[in-house]
């Protein structure tokens, strides 16, 4: 079982679209969406079926379950970040391996991701291939991947389940764009790089009246290509601060890192709810490495009563330089007492994990206080991270990190 079979089913916001309770239902439709964009074509389609009269019932990846009368499985599913599962898919492949059926069902997987990632649609792709490789599913349709939400590409997906189920399904698509399709316009009004690192503080102010939090989601539109890169937000004084690391291949990044004051650009703010600072917590731990801190200025800020803790891993003590300013403020207002920088290009070597298991004792009594964790970076972080907790909850407070997953306490947001 991979890491993430450690954490049980997280109790989601969203509840499942309910005509049919699952068990009444002969189709199943389990959708996996970070930032809703492919539920809302999800419930376009699931409109369809019940048009036609069909029982369906529509989840979240997550909340796979057994179900008494069905005999199709439908996967509608995004990747996240790289190569990842979105928010509500996290446990589903886990969950299928533990979960027989009740009786065989065919599957068909449609994924949705963008080409310009070279990890294009590979959650969808591990799903699909996994399916694939169980006796209990039987494939209904062939893996088809939609390319930045392509009207064209899911027609002809549409196509192929129509003369498959003999259905002839017509869906209004122009209404499967939501307001996704409002693209705005941001000035740049600073941009500063860290000396000797390709990172840069990035601040932009909404042209327009902008409702945001920080945690939530910048989708960024470079002149090159209309293939959106998503960047998670501080809000700073009605401002948007990104935190951007230039990589040489890459065509947003490199976008964003050269536009110099008064540059206009284009990119559309999504809500990102899973991640917003927790107000009445006894204490909010923020864990994140590189860019990942960049919600966690914009929580500092907001923040006006509750114990703070950051611990943030980069290569040198000077990567912090331009971030140092946040924590300190945080300090001076008598929200935090200090952070700790977990640094791998020094003579000491250490990672975000390495600092928790430090702090067993301090972390054990958070959680079990009722203290919120919040994680943000590199999904290799991440992964270390739940493993270091999960050790750290066995031992100290003999119950696992799924507990307190289960109870809200672990909020994540990694790529």
């Amino acid at each position: 079982m991979c890491l993430f079979g450690l954490l049980k089913k997280n109790k989601t916001e969203n509840k499942p679209t309910k005509k049919w309770s699952k068990d009444e239902a002969e189709f199943i439709f389990l959708v996996g969406s970070h930032t809703g964009r492919t539920e809302l074509m999800a419930k376009l389609f699931f409109k369809g079926l019940i048009s036609k009269g069909k029982k369906v019932y529509m989840d979240e990846l997550d909340n796979y379950s057994t179900y008494q009368n069905a005999t199709h499985l439908i996967i509608f599913t995004s990747t996240y970040g790289a190569g990842g599962p979105p928010a509500n898919a996290t446990y589903f492949e886990d969950s299928l391996v533990e979960i027989e059926p009740i009786n065989p069902l065919k599957f068909s997987v449609l994924a949705f991701g963008s080409t310009s990632f070279p990890d294009f649609c590979k959650f969808g792709v591990d799903v699909d291939s996994l399916l694939d490789s169980m006796s209990s599913f039987e494939r209904f349709l062939p893996l088809v991947k939609i390319n930045n939400q392509s009207e064209s590409d899911f027609r002809g997906w549409l196509s192929l389940w129509n003369r498959s189920s003999e259905m002839n399904l017509l869906l209004d698509l122009k209404n499967s764009q939501g307001n996704f399709s409002n693209v705005e316009e941001f000035t740049v009004i600073e941009n500063k790089q860290i000396p000797n690192d390709d990172t840069h503080i990035i601040k932009l102010r909404p042209n327009n009246f902008s409702e945001f939090q920080s945690g939530d989601l910048l989708s960024v539109y470079t002149e090159k290509e209309n293939n959106p890169r998503m960047y998670s937000v501080a809000k700073i004084d009605e401002n948007i601060l990104l935190s951007v690391k230039k990589h040489d291949k890459g065509i947003c990044s490199s976008y964003l890192c050269n536009l110099k004051n008064n540059d206009v650009i284009s990119a559309t703010l999504e809500k990102n709810s899973s991640f917003h600072f927790v107000h009445d917590a006894p204490s909010v731990w923020m864990i994140g490495n590189g860019t990942g801190i960049a919600p966690f200025l914009g929580m500092m800020e907001e923040n006006k009563s509750t114990a703070i803790q950051l611990i943030w891993g980069g290569r040198k003590e000077s990567s912090f330089d331009l971030y140092k300013p946040y924590a300190e403020k945080a300090i001076e207002n008598g929200l935090m007492k200090s952070y700790d920088l977990a640094l791998s290009r020094t003579e000491k070597k250490q990672y975000v994990q390495d600092v928790l298991g430090q702090k067993k004792e301090e972390v054990s009594a958070a959680l079990d206080s009722g203290s919120v964790f919040m994680i943000c970076g590199s999904m290799n972080m991440q992964n270390s991270v739940l493993q270091t907790l999960d050790e750290i909850t066995n031992s100290k407070l003999d119950k696992s990190i799924s507990f307190f997953q289960d109870n809200g306490q672990l909020l994540k947001d990694c790529y």
